[in-house]
């Protein structure tokens, strides 16, 4: 209890030692974004257990234990929670949602696919997304506004958070079996993954009215994430693998992206 009061008693303090300079303001921004990826992760770890195994399966599937996955660019909104502590600084809190595909690189799915039809057994591979799942952000940055120029005012940002790539079994990319004539089954699919990730950049504001503006800026993204393949495998009703962790795509992680949205001043 006393620890609780300590805290409410730190956070009043903090809020009146801001206020008593005379300046305190909200911004609330809605916003649009084009995202663009510059780098994916490209080192890959194969898991030991099942290297033997996979080894005398077809190149075709062999391909699928590399490092496969690549990102496509998309479209995106958020919102954006500012308290600008000074006419030059504030704290922000940002969320955004990015329609941005993971995916097997091109081809990949192709060539297994012309293999097994070659062999007789076209119909074998029940499903195979090639791509799909989404991005989303969460991050809380510093900013600094500069110098107002005619209308604009420039700034810069800086903060941290977490990217969550949502590719989860059913969302993709994904590639799942029927049965062959050794009623054999296999299902290869990918885990959720959060990152944390550094992001920086820089912007202009414009007001239209004393308290209605348009915001444009443009920020990178850096982070590491680990994208864990999962496999099942089982063969004439005896299962040897159970979802297991077959393969680790990891590395930095880049993207750019611009957005372009209308805040409000509280």
């Amino acid at each position: 209890m006393r620890k609780k009061v300590k805290k409410g008693m730190v956070l009043l303090l903090g809020v009146a030692f801001f206020t008593t300079f005379g300046f305190t303001q909200i911004e609330l921004t809605a916003f649009g974004l084009y995202n663009l990826n510059l780098s994916y992760p490209g080192n890959g770890e194969f898991n030991s257990i099942l290297e033997s195994e996979i080894s005398s399966w077809y190149p075709e599937w062999q391909a699928f234990f590399s490092t496969v996955l690549e990102q496509k660019n998309g479209i995106g909104f958020g919102g954006r929670i500012a308290y600008n502590l000074t006419p030059s600084t504030g704290f922000e809190a940002s969320i955004e949602y990015i329609m941005a595909e993971t995916a097997f690189t091109e081809g990949l799915v192709d060539n297994l696919q012309d293999r097994m039809e070659s062999i007789g057994y076209g119909d074998w591979i029940e499903t195979a997304t090639r791509s799909g799942g989404n991005i989303i952000r969460y991050y809380g940055n510093l900013v600094f506004d500069f110098t107002e120029s005619s209308r604009w005012t420039p700034y810069a940002t800086a903060g941290l958070g977490i990217t969550q790539f949502q590719i989860q079994e059913e969302l993709g990319p994904e590639i799942e079996t029927g049965y062959g004539f050794v009623d054999e089954k296999i299902h290869i699919h990918y885990k959720k993954v959060s990152a944390l990730t550094f992001n920086g950049g820089l912007g202009l504001k414009t007001l239209f009215s004393q308290n209605i503006g348009l915001r444009i800026d443009a920020r990178i993204f850096i982070c590491d994430p680990n994208f864990e393949q999962m496999i099942s495998l089982e063969v004439l009703g005896t299962t040897y693998y159970d979802d297991i962790g077959s393969y680790i795509q990891s590395g930095t992680h880049v993207d750019t992206n611009l957005n372009i949205g209308f805040f409000a001043r509280f």
